[in-house]
């Protein structure tokens, strides 16, 4: 026990310092002046599914960017609550916004990736923004992001958002997830070529039409539910540079109002991060238990030297998430909440495993979509852990 709470400790203090250290390198979109007298047009692609709470906040927030040079291309794709209404309603004062209604699914696609899609083809920039119909971008964020591109000579550029969601347990468990996919994806790496790490955030991926164009669109992952990030594998792949860059002070999403919708929203997405293999699965589980559930088992069973190691490790690992998410502005109580997150995250690992198994599938805005089908388009693209 003393070997396991030494090697416990070890591995999660090198954990939060990689994190530490490679959150530190990462370049900030404020660094990068805001140029809105660029003639570059930049086309920023929303797709909608039944988002009447949440859509008029965002339109607004792109609509009235200081940039002049764009378009927002909404896709109406199937909504059946008013989200229609509400983009006609906002069209009326902002005639830079265009629409498209869809209103059936084409079959071998799922809902989000034909949306952008035909968002895109619709588009007429050098750029396209491919973001979410809930984001809300400061109004220089646009300016400031073809400032990146142009003086970076960037292919793509993903930018990490600020969860705006109110609560102190939500926070935690976001921050908790957000971590461990900093550290399995490592954004700051993307940068090289060399490089096997790869970037896309979903609600800010900036791309070239040109490079879209020619990775075949969306058409290369019409079946991917992780999306953005696969997004960004068929770019690096063929060679293309990209960056990821924080934003927290410029792009802002409300990602979840309350546990229960965090943990029903994520049942589409957690198998599909294992591509859907049981092994995949276990094998986290595996890590996640070794790592971060051990010390709270060797904290509350062991005694003397191996209980305090088990206790520093829960300490360190608190301190190293906690500080980041009070760094970003939320309230300092969620880091306590961080004691109980973990198991959360077992909890929503098991169920949406289990969920995807038993059904077959996996259900998202009201379509349902088979194993087999997923299964195929994960074996194109090898999976999420390997560029080729």
């Amino acid at each position: 026990m003393l070997i396991l709470s030494i090697l416990s400790l070890v591995l999660i203090t090198a954990v939060i310092f990689e994190l530490s250290a490679g959150f530190m390198k990462m370049p900030t979109l404020e660094d990068y002046c805001p140029d809105s007298s660029s003639d570059v047009v930049v086309s920023i692609i929303v797709p909608a599914c039944n988002e009447e709470e949440k859509i008029e906040a965002g339109l607004r927030s792109l609509a009235g960017q200081e940039y002049k040079n764009i378009e927002v291309v909404v896709v109406n794709d199937r909504s059946t609550d008013t989200t229609g209404e509400i983009i006609d309603r906002v069209r009326q004062q902002y005639p830079q916004i265009k629409c498209i209604d869809i209103k059936t699914l084409p079959d071998g696609w799922l809902g989000k990736p034909h949306a952008l899609q035909r968002g895109a083809e619709t588009a007429t920039g050098t750029y396209l923004v491919f973001t979410d119909a809930d984001v809300q971008l400061e109004q220089s964020t646009i300016s400031r992001a073809v400032t990146a591109m142009e003086t970076g000579e960037l292919d793509q550029l993903a930018l990490v958002f600020k969860n705006s969601s109110s609560g102190a347990l939500l926070n935690a468990i976001v921050g908790d997830i957000g971590a461990g996919l900093l550290w399995i994806i490592k954004p700051w790496r993307a940068r090289f070529q060399s490089s096997r790490y790869f970037v896309g955030v979903g609600a800010y991926n900036m791309v070239r039409t040109d490079v879209y164009q020619k990775i075949g669109k969306h058409k290369q992952i019409r079946m991917q539910v992780i999306d953005d990030l696969f997004l960004g594998k068929l770019i690096k792949r063929e060679g293309y540079r990209q960056e990821c860059m924080t934003a927290q002070e410029f792009v802002t999403v409300p990602w979840y109002q309350s546990v229960d919708e965090l943990i029903s929203g994520l049942m589409k997405n957690v198998f599909a991060f294992f591509n859907y293999r049981v092994s995949c699965m276990l094998l986290s589980v595996l890590a996640l238990v070794c790592v971060v559930i051990l010390p709270y088992w060797g904290a509350f069973f062991c005694t003397g030297p191996v209980q305090l190691i088990f206790i520093l490790g829960v300490v360190v690992r608190i301190f190293g998430i906690g500080r980041g998410l009070i760094l970003s502005g939320v309230e300092k109580r969620a880091a306590l909440w961080l004691l109980v997150t973990p198991f959360i995250l077992l909890y929503i690992i098991f169920r949406a495993s289990v969920m995807a198994l038993t059904r077959g599938g996996i259900s998202w805005r009201g379509s349902f979509y088979r194993l087999e089908e997923l299964k195929k388009q994960e074996w194109v693209l090898s999976g999420l852990f390997r560029l080729r």
